[in-house]
C-alpha cells in the first residue's frame, strides 16, 4: 500500500518542510520524524536534543558544519551524511558554512525498546553509482552496500533519474518504507509525487519508481514494529 503525504512548511530560525509528524500524518513507528530543512545565508539553526533515537542527516545542497560536542565540527557538502545513534540524551547542530545556505534531509527513528546504544556518530560521503540499466544513479547511504551501519535496521539510498524511466526497488513486507522527493516529479507504484512530498509504503515486497528526468528521491526503510 502506498500513501502520498505533503510536507508542512514551518519557519522559525529555519524553513522546514515536515512530512511527519503533522496533524495529517502523525508519528509512523519506527519513523519518529522526517523533514527537510533550509537555512539561509546569515542564519543559524539552533542545537537540539535527541534521546533513544537514531538520526540520519543528509546534505542535499550547500555547505555546512556538523557539530556534536565535544567532538570537533565535521565539514559537510552535498552527498555527505551523518548517522547519529544514542540511548542517552545527546545534542547536535548543523551550521551553514560562512556566506552560504544549506539544505538537508533528516530522518529520526526510534531505537528498539530496551536497546542500550552508546553514543555513536558515523560520517560518510558515499560515491554514487554509474548509470544503472534502468537509467538511475544510486547512492547507497545506510545499510547493505554502504559503509554506514544502522542500530535500528535503517536502510537508505538516494535515487536519481537521468533520462527518466522505471526503477524497481526492494522494500520487504516486514518493513515500512518512505520515499521523499528532493526534485522533479514522478510516481511511486502509480501514485504521483513531487518535491516536498513523501510516499509511505507498507505491506509491499517492492515498489516501482517512475521518474521524469531530474526526479531525485531518498528511499528509506525500517523494520516494521510488532502489531
Amino acid at each position: 500500500m502506498v500513501r502520498v503525504v505533503p510536507g508542512v512548511v514551518t519557519s522559525r530560525s529555519a524553513t522546514a518542510r515536515v512530512v511527519l509528524p503533522t496533524g495529517r500524518q502523525p508519528v509512523w513507528p519506527p519513523f519518529a520524524r522526517v523533514a527537510e530543512t533550509i537555512v539561509a545565508v546569515g542564519r543559524r539553526f539552533p542545537a537540539h536534543v535527541h534521546e533513544n533515537a537514531e538520526v540520519l542527516t543528509f546534505v542535499v545542497e550547500g555547505l555546512a558544519a556538523y557539530e556534536l560536542p565535544p567532538s570537533p565540527p565535521v565539514s559537510m557538502e552535498p552527498g555527505s551524511l551523518e548517522l547519529l545513534a544514542s540511548s542517552a540524551e545527546v545534542t547536535h547542530a548543523i551550521r551553514p558554512a560562512q556566506g552560504t545556505s544549506v539544505r538537508w534531509f533528516s530522518l529520526v527513528a526510534d531505537l528498539p525498546p530496551g536497546a542500550s546504544v552508546p553514543t555513536r556518530a558515523q560520517f560518510d560521503r558515499p560515491t554514487p553509482s554509474g548509470p544503472q540499466a534502468d537509467g538511475t544513479v544510486v547512492r547507497r547511504l545506510v545499510g547493505p552496500g554502504a559503509r554506514v551501519v544502522s542500530a535500528t535496521g535503517l536502510e537508505a539510498e538516494e535515487v536519481a533519474f537521468g533520462p527518466g524511466g522505471t526503477s524497481f526497488r526492494r522494500i520487504g513486507r516486514d518493513r515500512r518504507g518512505l520515499v521523499y522527493a528532493f526534485s522533479g516529479r514522478g510516481r511511486v507504484d502509480g501514485e504521483p509525487i513531487e518535491v516536498g512530498e513523501a510516499a509511505l509504503v507498507e505491506n509491499a515486497s517492492g515498489i516501482a519508481l517512475q521518474g521524469n528526468p531530474g526526479f531525485r528521491v531518498a528511499l528509506a526503510t525500517l523494520p516494521r514494529p510488532p502489531d
